[in-house]
């Protein structure tokens, strides 16, 4: 008895584990997944549509510094309709709500032409109403501008 007792706890004492299979399991996964992978997206080339020149930046990345400029006409002889411009190479505006649409499209983090603090001056004429100019600056507000100021006349 004594031979047998010793081979039952032999088999019952321990549990074999087989890593070789396991081992060629994971290599298999890593090769497919290697395989199945695309890598291409990452190395294509983006468009990017940058101005030939801007004035006194070095590098042309580089966020404009100097204040937005948004001019309010009064766009006939009465002063019940103005006219929004912006000084610069942006031909967006011509009433307040355009004006708030340029804005919110170009501010981070969806645009990438200003940050929300980047200066904006509002400069009225004398002939529009001052009606026509706090819906500028409330269009500008509204966009997600923070910095938005009021040029006075001297």
């Amino acid at each position: 008895m004594r031979p047998h007792a010793k081979a039952n706890r032999r088999r019952g004492s321990g549990v074999e584990l087989q890593i070789a299979p396991m081992i060629d399991v994971v290599f298999l996964l890593l090769m497919y997944f290697m395989v199945a992978t695309d890598f291409s997206p990452a190395e294509e080339v983006f468009r990017l549509d940058l101005p030939d020149q801007i004035v006194g930046a070095d590098d042309p990345l580089q966020l404009l510094d100097e204040p937005l400029r948004i001019r309010v006409v009064a766009a006939g002889a009465r002063s019940d309709q103005a006219r929004v411009s912006i000084d610069g190479p942006w031909d967006a505006a011509g009433s307040a709500e355009g004006l708030r649409v340029f804005l919110y499209e170009a501010v981070l983090p969806r645009g990438t032409l200003f940050l929300p603090d980047h200066p904006i001056v509002i400069v009225p004429s004398e002939q529009v109403g001052w009606g026509h100019v706090v819906a500028v600056f409330n269009a500008a507000v509204a966009a997600g501008c923070t910095n938005v100021t009021l040029e006075t006349s001297p």
